[in-house]
């Protein structure tokens, strides 16, 4: 090989280690987060399990989990809110305006995911 091809060999791997890094960085908080559904469902449910098996860990905790991936958050929010105002008005609360909540919900989790996966030193 000759010196250029050698060099941009070099920086296409460095790159790649760069990007693998950072990578690994924000893929952090997903992995974490998708662990704890995972644990967070198998307690949930661990009255009514009798055996773990592979199945059972494939089947009822990493395809519902692959399905919260895939499923859009707009969902999530919306059921949030038509929670939240079952709870008020169960407890005569006064209603909110629809959609207030779940747009408050989806600031706060925004805020959370910005300030959390935020690269060293940058401005927030």
């Amino acid at each position: 090989m000759t010196w250029k091809e050698k060099k941009a060999f070099n920086d296409v791997v460095e790159h790649c280690t760069a990007l693998d890094g950072h990578y690994k960085d924000k893929t952090l908080h997903l992995e974490r987060l998708a662990s704890w559904y995972v644990d967070h469902m198998f307690e949930l449910n661990q009255d009514y399990i009798e055996e773990v098996s592979y199945e059972f860990v494939k089947h009822m905790l990493i395809e519902k989990l692959c399905l919260v991936l895939n499923t859009p958050s707009k969902y999530n929010y919306r059921s949030l809110e038509n929670n939240i105002m079952a709870l008020d008005i169960a407890n005569k609360n006064k209603l909110k305006s629809y959609g207030s909540i779940s747009e408050a919900i989806k600031l706060f989790v925004k805020d959370a995911i910005v300030y959390n996966t935020k690269d060293e030193y940058e401005p927030t």
